[in-house]
């Protein structure tokens, strides 16, 4: 990436202030126990007294540069070879004659992980979380949790800390994003870093530059809403939230318990704001990803969409936008894996398919299959080590040069004869097997396009699917369904795709 690029993305990311005279001050995200990316320049930045010179010293490299008049400074060191060894990184400036000591920091991979709800659902939610947390010790990855910033301008930074991942700080770690972690760990011994910014319940346009949505013509209305709101009604709405998700998440379960303790009526869930600024178009953007530009990354996990999932045509054009553009921002076509919606009685099946056409549009991506592990009267279903570690196989095939299945069956091509349809699949990885009885899942339609439930066999890397009632087959669908109910599987236990050999059906 040309360094004039990072120079004016540094630029736009931090606040001028030509009256301010800082001491010397790193960005929150460089502290104790940090995990730095391996084998890729790596940006360390700050605050101090214009003119000071600031000097980074790690890993034998010592760079130095002079502090900008409006108090900012950025220094680049050079790619790092992955390092176990826990090591001190110290930023001193010679003006204030002061220092700033970083311990235990160590080189490794790190990832942005990222979304809404179920990126943010954390380890004490899960199944047998109680004995999962008990289990957890892996001092070489690290995690450090984005607090809830919402902003109308790219914030200066962030609040967190770098944890370790042990028994006593992982109940607070987004799930996905340790199971994630812990697999890819465990696998390559090297450190693993997760830098987890996710907010529940927000839209893709929370997370993408006001740029990127307005040249993909999509949310137009969404955006004029917010436009013109003034900054004190901004705060005002954000407060009224905050307020309320204290309420929510800690006075009221209080409450409750104090009334169930005393045999008194239960008393009422707080009302949720009908405004909040998590639909503020950029708002999540501006406060929890601009200021991470440009820590060193490996990658991107993302965990999205069930806000959106009323609207898959517009969702084909906004997340690819925000792919490209955070890819832009970081200066590199990093790999991002994103998680396809889970069953659940209100996702309807295009959303699903739609995430399916982003995979196999845009470059350097992957998609995981979740639909077997849905809930379908929650939307938070509770197992999520499958899915965080789908996501660490396509992480370790994708881009760790890894000769592992990391996708279930994909549709190849369909084939009729006579009244059967006989479907091809690629990524078979040893055949193809229903897990749990009778294959089941398939549906066939004729020329009408009215679909009715199919009875279908494997037959070597095939699946023959066929209907008495149809007898000129022309089109298969598989898991079209909220509910999805398939049990398609390759022998490395991945579940298949879904199928949609026509178009699909518009979301009521």
């Amino acid at each position: 990436m040309p360094r004039c690029f990072l120079s004016l993305v540094f630029l736009l990311l931090w606040p001028i202030s030509l009256d301010a005279q800082p001491s010397l001050r790193v960005s929150s995200l460089f502290s104790d126990h940090m995990v730095l990316q391996r084998e890729q320049e790596v940006t360390v930045w700050g605050d101090a007294a214009p003119g000071d010179e600031i000097s980074v010293v790690f890993a034998d490299q010592k760079k130095s540069t002079v502090c900008l008049r409006d108090g900012r400074w950025m220094i680049r060191l050079s790619p790092l070879k992955a390092s176990r060894e826990s090591r001190d990184l110290s930023v001193s400036s010679k003006k204030e004659n002061r220092a700033v000591k970083i311990s235990d920091v160590v080189v490794g991979d790190v990832w942005l992980c990222s979304g809404q709800s179920n990126m943010h659902f954390r380890m004490a939610g899960v199944e047998n979380a109680k004995a999962e947390i008990a289990a957890a010790h892996q001092p070489l990855l690290r995690f450090f949790t984005v607090g809830e910033q919402l902003a109308q301008a790219p914030a200066h930074d962030v609040a967190g800390k770098w944890q370790g991942a042990t028994a006593e700080t992982i109940a607070s770690c987004s799930a996905v994003a340790y199971y994630f972690g812990a697999e890819l760990q465990k696998k390559s011994d090297l450190p693993i870093g997760l830098l987890v910014s996710s907010v529940g319940g927000t839209r893709i346009e929370s997370w993408m530059r006001p740029e990127t949505i307005a040249a993909t013509g999509e949310s137009r209305s969404l955006v004029d809403q917010w436009k013109k709101m003034s900054a004190d009604e901004f705060q005002k709405i954000a407060a009224e939230y905050r307020a309320f998700q204290y309420q929510r998440d800690h006075a009221h379960p209080h409450q409750v318990s104090a009334a169930r303790a005393k045999g008194e009526p239960i008393p009422p869930a707080p009302k949720q704001p009908r405004t909040r600024c998590h639909d503020c178009p950029s708002s999540l953007h501006h406060g929890m990803i601009a200021p991470l530009q440009p820590y060193a990354i490996r990658g991107v996990i993302w965990y999205q969409g069930e806000s959106n999932s009323s609207q898959p045509k517009s969702y084909e054009k906004l997340l690819p936008a925000m792919i490209a553009d955070w890819r832009q921002a970081w200066g590199k076509e990093m790999p991002f894996l994103f998680v396809q919606l889970a069953s659940y009685r209100d996702t309807h099946p295009a959303f699903r398919l739609a995430q399916q056409r982003i995979w196999q549009k845009t470059a350097h991506t992957a998609l995981v299959v979740t639909t077997d592990v849905g809930d379908a009267a929650n939307i938070h279903p509770i197992r999520k080590r499958p899915v965080g570690e789908r996501l660490a196989l396509a992480a370790r095939s994708l881009c760790g040069g890894e000769s592992v299945e990391s996708s279930g069956p994909l549709f190849e091509s369909m084939k009729i004869q006579a009244d059967r349809a006989i479907i091809s699949f690629s990524h078979c990885s040893g055949g193809l097997m229903a897990k749990g009885g009778e294959l089941r899942g398939f549906a066939i339609a004729g020329s009408d396009q009215k679909f009715l439930p199919a009875t279908a066999s494997i037959e070597g890397d095939t699946v023959v699917v066929s209907c008495d009632q149809i007898k000129a087959p022309v089109a298969v669908r598989y898991n079209w369904a909220k509910m999805a109910e398939g049990n398609l599987y390759n022998r490395a236990g991945l579940p298949a795709y879904m199928i949609s050999t026509c178009d699909p059906t518009p979301v009521p």
